[in-house]
């Protein structure tokens, strides 16, 4: 198989179109004509991924972050971008590369969708939107928490701890709606305020935390990988099937 047969097989499953505009995903290191024989799925690149695939002949990976690069701002504004080490270690590897990120976010039965599943989510809509009607966000119904039930919900069903919250939040006796954005999502929450209850995303600064108390909407913050792992895991598991084959899925479950 060529790496852009591969590519093509990812399409199949995840649409890369649909993911955000400025996103890198598709063939992110390597060459269309590259050849594929030993696939992994990695959730990024990392030395303990570096590590399997030198200890068991892959040559191609499947990741869901794209590999790290550092921009660089000349004299001049002129901006270039220059791979980080892991990057770099890949690359001297000849390890093929493809990336899904956002269009795995956003796609049908990616991991947007698997939360709303996860959290028996009613009546959801989209927000944050890429092409169309799809987006990395999820608003909808459920039933009825307080703020201690729904933090343990969570890290039920995520496999984490809720790592803070607003102040707002802690004062919440009956929730009934939620919003969750896989991954980070806060840049987005202009878009969700007096649309939900509560917003569950990682990464979140400090100033955002003060925005959803004025704002009197709860905030959660959960570790990054956490929300992002359970749509992956399905996806591992269509594109296994499609290959026929079990594909692993590699990720460090210290980030969860």
């Amino acid at each position: 198989m060529k790496l852009f047969e591969l590519l093509d097989d990812i399409n199949k499953i995840v649409p890369l179109k649909y993911a955000f505009e400025d996103d890198s995903v598709g063939i992110t290191i390597g060459e269309n004509e590259s050849k594929v024989t030993n696939i992994v799925i990695g959730h990024e690149l990392d030395d303990y991924l570096l590590d399997y695939c030198s200890d068991n002949n892959i040559d191609t990976v499947i990741t869901y972050h794209p590999p790290p690069y550092k921009k660089i701002t000349a004299e001049d504004n002129s901006e270039k971008f220059l791979p980080e080490s892991i990057t770099t270690n890949f690359i001297g590897s000849s390890i093929n590369v493809i990336t899904i990120h956002t269009a795995q976010d956003v796609c049908k039965d990616g991991n947007a969708d698997t939360l709303v599943d996860l959290f028996n989510m009613k009546n959801s809509s989209v927000f944050a939107k890429t092409i169309g009607e799809f987006g990395a966000g999820r608003i909808g119904n459920i039933d009825k928490k307080s703020s201690k039930e729904l933090k343990k919900v969570i890290e039920n069903k995520l496999n984490t701890k809720v790592i803070r919250t607003n102040e707002y939040f802690e004062s919440m006796d009956e929730i009934t709606q939620i919003a969750i954005l896989p991954g980070s999502g806060t840049q987005f929450m202009e878009e969700i305020i007096n649309k939900t209850e509560v917003f569950i995303t990682g990464d979140i600064s400090h100033r955002y935390l003060l925005k959803a108390d004025e704002e009197k909407m709860g905030l959660i913050q959960i570790g990054h990988i956490s929300s992002e792992i359970p749509g992956m895991k399905k996806f591992v598991k269509k594109f296994s099937n499609l290959m026929q084959k079990e594909i692993n899925y590699i990720y460090k479950d210290f980030y969860e």
